[in-house]
């Protein structure tokens, strides 16, 4: 039914909001007026994701520990359920791949921004204790927040709420209950009835692209391209080569592996649930175009 993404400072108050939109929303669903399908409302958080609050500290412990969290909204997503993420969120990136995942879910999106000061939220955190970050941590999170913006599509509905106001509910019911439904990226739209071999074709096309690319970039260090060898890329056409344009810091082994794995998830998932969200993209050719525009998406908004 719906993703809600929470964002915010830490300690500024994103929990409380989250508590309160699941009780609102399940105040509207136990309503005698309301007459629509049975709904669920969810919070996933770090807690619930095993995810402590040292995780934050390095961006080797952050890294699997947003694995983990977006693995559970991922698990949540349904046509019956309301999901709140009640977490950091504060990287466009993450966000993007969540708006993602609610697409292929077909589901409805709305973002909460939860703002406060930086002393206030500071205070706040003073009186955690032992459930506080480290100061260091604390800093580090609120300088590399980026702010949620409506100008942007994964954000978007936004609803900005500050700190000592009361959320717009009514606004936010109706954004989840009647809002738009984006349809699923292009890039992990399937067949209803794949070939055989789908699964063997999908993770020997993208292994062959990052062995490849990494092999490429290992010998042209600082290139900004990579053309795709065909096969796996389509035969070159009136269009010219397949090319994947590559961000400007470096790429590792152990990113690569895990956009690999993330996009034969999606791939699967959508196979799986059937109908429009499973025609396509099972060919070497479908899986090499639809892998290099996933990387591309996901390069963009990092």
């Amino acid at each position: 039914m719906a993703l809600v993404t929470i964002s915010g400072f830490p300690c500024s108050g994103k929990t409380t909001r989250a508590k309160q939109l699941k009780e609102y929303f399940e105040s509207r669903l136990s309503s005698p007026e309301y007459d629509g399908p049975e709904l669920t409302v969810v919070i996933v958080d770090d807690d619930i994701s095993h995810v402590p609050r040292s995780s934050y500290d390095t961006s080797a412990l952050e890294k699997p520990a947003r694995a983990s969290l977006f693995s559970n909204v991922s698990r949540s997503l349904g046509s019956d359920t309301i999901t709140i993420v009640d977490s950091a969120n504060y990287i466009k990136g993450y966000r993007y791949q969540m708006y993602c995942a609610a697409r292929e879910a077909r589901v409805r999106v709305a973002t909460i921004h939860v703002v406060a000061p930086p002393d206030k939220c500071g205070g706040w955190h003073e009186k955690r204790g032992e459930c506080s970050y480290k100061p260091a941590t604390f800093d580090n999170l609120i300088m590399r927040y980026e702010e949620p913006s409506s100008m942007v599509r994964w954000d978007s509905p936004l609803f900005t709420i500050p700190w000592d106001e009361q959320p717009p509910f009514e606004d936010i019911w109706n954004a989840i209950l009647k809002g738009d439904k984006k349809p699923p990226p292009a890039a992990v739209l399937q067949r209803n009835k794949p070939p055989p071999n789908t699964l063997q074709t999908l993770t020997k096309t993208t292994q062959f692209i990052v062995t490849s690319l990494l092999s490429h970039i290992s010998s042209l260090p600082g290139t900004s391209t990579y053309p795709i060898p065909s096969p796996p890329a389509p035969q070159p056409n009136s269009k010219g080569p397949l090319v994947l344009h590559l961000p400007s810091r470096k790429l590792t082994l152990s990113e690569m592996q895990r956009l690999k794995r993330q996009f034969e998830g999606v791939q699967v998932k959508a196979q799986q649930s059937g109908g429009l969200a499973a025609s396509g993209n099972w060919t070497e050719e479908e899986v090499a175009v639809g892998f290099v525009r996933f990387l591309e998406e996901i390069w963009d908004t990092a």
